[in-house]
Formats: structure tokens, sequence, C-alpha cells
């Protein structure tokens, strides 16, 4: 889809990862936390596989901020960091720590 004056031509090849992404959000509304993570980490990992195969590299349009190299490592970076902060969340709230003890003596 090639449109002269419109966004499209920019923006590249990136809506997959923006599916994905919006896929994840509406998975985590739904109170799928754990879920949602997973697929925003796809989104990223999806989006750094993108930005690393695009040829040339104004076809990852929108994904394309730096270096080839250092755009990848930050997405694959940020998808680590979601996958490990959707997974350690805790959803019981039952299970929280004991208050901590005073030292007043």
């Amino acid at each position: 889809m090639k449109m002269r004056g419109s966004g499209f031509v920019v923006l590249g090849v990136w809506w997959p990862v923006a599916l994905l992404t919006a896929a994840g959000v509406v998975a985590t509304g739904l109170g799928q936390i754990r879920l949602g993570g997973q697929v925003m980490c796809g989104a990223l990992v999806v989006a750094a596989v993108v930005r690393l195969l695009a040829q040339p590299a104004r076809r990852a349009g929108g994904l394309v901020v730096r270096s080839r190299t250092l755009d990848v490592i930050v997405l694959l970076a940020l998808a680590v960091g979601v996958l490990i902060a959707s997974a350690t969340v805790n959803l019981d709230p039952s299970n929280e720590r004991p208050p901590a003890r005073s030292i007043t003596g």
C-alpha cells in the first residue's frame, strides 16, 4: 500500500508491532496481566527482528531511531524487562508480606 502524501510510506512495516502491542494492552485491560505482558514482549521481539532484517533500513519506518545494532539491543532489553515485570507481578493480594516490626525500645 503506497499512497503518496500519506504516512503509510514513512511508517514502513511496523504495523505488526502495533497490532501485537494493542492486543497485549487489551489482554492486560481484561485482567490477563501475564498474558498481556507476554504478548507485548512478543511485539518487542518482532520489532527487533523487523529492525534487524528490514532492507533497506527505511522499510522499518518508525522503528528506525538510532543505529541498527543499538535499536535491536534496546528492543530486546525492553522485551526482557516487560517479560520479567509481567511475570513477577503479585496478583494475589492475600499473599502480602507481613508488616515490618518496629525497632522502638
